[in-house]
């Protein structure tokens, strides 16, 4: 299914809250954990979108049973994604610089001391690292032995203000939702053309909260990963088997 909505936001900007507002509205909605946890992903499409800008489309690969996505990768990919699903409608989360900073300090970026422990990674996570160090930080492609420019307080508030201000210029207008933290049901759903929900606007992911929703997704990872790994290791014994048989 083409995607409707593409959030351009950065994570820590109210991603998730916004994917349960959407799934409210009656959307499928991709978030930056889904890459984790839905076994169906490949992280290939990003890590080939990074690696190869303009090669072949394999947008449906990653977005096909979706019809609205946020969160990473989704925001560093949303000029390519509004080419390839033109008739789609862009939001934009935004909170200031030094609020969104002082948020990723206290969840994303203790989660950087993981990056040299590829070994006991799972490929696709190993992929899904590869695809994060080399887009998040917009304008610069970080490696595992230099990670300095997170920890730059002021090129990193430089960087997301710059992304805010890209969007803004790319998007059309008729097109754009600029939505900011405790921004509720009203704007988002004249914009989409939707009813207002009787229920509240969603609250999630809060500071204390990240934590225990990336290691309950990292689990989710690796029993897929093995699941995968199974299904394989059968499919090559059925295929043993019919060639032994067809010897026969």
């Amino acid at each position: 299914m083409p995607l409707q909505v593409i959030c351009a936001g950065y994570s820590r900007t109210g991603t998730l809250s916004l994917q349960h507002a959407l799934d409210i509205l009656g959307y499928r909605t991709h978030h930056g954990m889904s890459v984790l946890t839905d076994p169906s992903q490949k992280a290939t499409v990003w890590l080939n979108a990074y690696k190869n800008p303009g090669g072949q489309d394999e947008w449906e690969d990653a977005y096909g049973s979706y019809d609205a996505a946020v969160d990473w990768p989704t925001c560093v990919f949303y000029k390519e994604l509004m080419e390839r699903y033109p008739e789609s409608k862009v939001i934009l989360t935004v909170r200031s610089a030094e609020s969104w900073y002082k948020s990723i300090q206290s969840t994303i970026l203790p989660l950087v001391q993981l990056r040299h422990m590829g070994n006991v990674m799972s490929e696709r996570v190993r992929q899904i690292r590869e695809t994060w160090f080399g887009t998040f930080v917009r304008g610069a492609k970080l490696n595992l032995n230099d990670v300095s420019i997170l920890f730059d307080r002021k090129k990193m508030m430089e960087m997301y203000d710059a992304h805010i201000e890209e969007v803004k210029r790319t998007v059309p207008a008729d097109r754009l939702l600029v939505m900011s933290l405790g921004d509720g049901w009203e704007e988002l759903c004249a914009f989409l053309g939707k009813p207002i929900p009787s229920q509240p606007y969603p609250v999630s992911n809060t500071s204390g909260d990240f934590s225990k929703i990336f290691w309950t997704a990292m689990k989710r990872s690796r029993k897929g990963g093995k699941k995968s790994a199974r299904a394989k290791e059968q499919q090559q014994l059925a295929s043993n088997d019919g060639g032994t048989a067809a010897v026969a």
